[in-house]
């Protein structure tokens, strides 16, 4: 019988509840990407192995190189990917592709999954388009994990980002997008740095929800320090929804996915 574990990485829940759902109907192990990437080697008896991550500037996360090259035996493994994306997958699991071939392995089949964006301009995103996202997914699983289940060569999902981006959803980004370039451009990167604002209470959830250890408490206020992947985790799971990226209104919504806790985030 085939062993199947899943890796993944989810700052909002949103690739983490996927990866729940497939894991679900393949009786897979759940295993956080972050919990073994510093592994000399990591090594799973699993023959099914599958990603599931979100897409940053349309490409997957920097660290999944790293992840990838430590796998053992990669080249033995039946390979699938799932990334989720709020504006467009653009060419994100091909790149993923590209990537598992340069260490020997074969992605087998690549999925995109729609899913409510939380960062710029997220608040625009209305609670009927997240439903929808929510219930195109639900409607999904079951095809996808029997892709997976046969083992079957399936397509790398990719979208035309050209397309995408002029869907009326997407048209609705662009002053945010002026805004964020405008405050880069005058301000420089280093003005959309995380801050807390009066409502933060010193309550530690964003010292605790960070992987990479980049928040720490002092004086009881965060102070973030320089080794940031942007999951906007710290700020999506604030419970008092004081933690801002710079000091202009991005319309980043203080989201995460509704049917994860903050105990499925925490690292163990």
């Amino acid at each position: 019988m085939d062993k199947v574990e899943i890796y993944y990485f989810s700052g909002s829940g949103n690739s983490f509840a996927v990866a729940r759902d497939v894991a679900r109907e393949l009786n897979a192990v759940l295993t956080p990407i972050m919990a073994v990437i510093n592994q000399e080697n990591i090594d799973t008896e699993a023959n099914i192995i599958g990603f599931v991550f979100p897409i940053y500037d349309f490409k997957p996360p920097q660290f999944m190189e790293k992840f990838i090259s430590r796998i053992k035996d990669i080249q033995s493994k039946y390979i699938f990917a799932l990334c989720t994306y709020g504006v467009t997958p653009s060419n994100s699991l091909k790149h993923l592709e590209t990537t598992i071939n340069s260490y020997g392995g074969r992605l087998s089949a690549g999925f995109a999954v729609g899913m409510p964006q939380n960062g710029l301009g997220s608040r625009k995103v209305t609670e009927t388009q997240q439903e929808m996202m929510f219930s195109e997914w639900k409607n999904r699983v079951k095809k996808v994990s029997a892709v997976i289940k046969n083992r079957q060569k399936g397509e790398i999902e990719t979208s035309i980002l050209f397309f995408n981006m002029f869907k009326t959803q997407n048209l609705k980004l662009i002053p945010v997008y002026l805004t964020f370039l405008n405050q880069v451009l005058f301000k420089g990167v280093d003005s959309l740095a995380f801050t807390s604002n009066e409502n933060c209470t010193g309550c530690g959830t964003c010292q605790k929800i960070c992987t990479q250890n980049n928040v720490e408490l002092v004086d009881n206020k965060p102070k973030w320090s320089d080794h940031c992947l942007s999951c906007f985790a710290c700020l999506n799971w604030c419970p008092n929804g004081a933690i801002n990226p710079g000091d202009s209104d991005l319309g980043i919504r203080n989201y995460h996915h509704p049917e994860v806790k903050i105990s499925d985030m925490i690292l163990p």
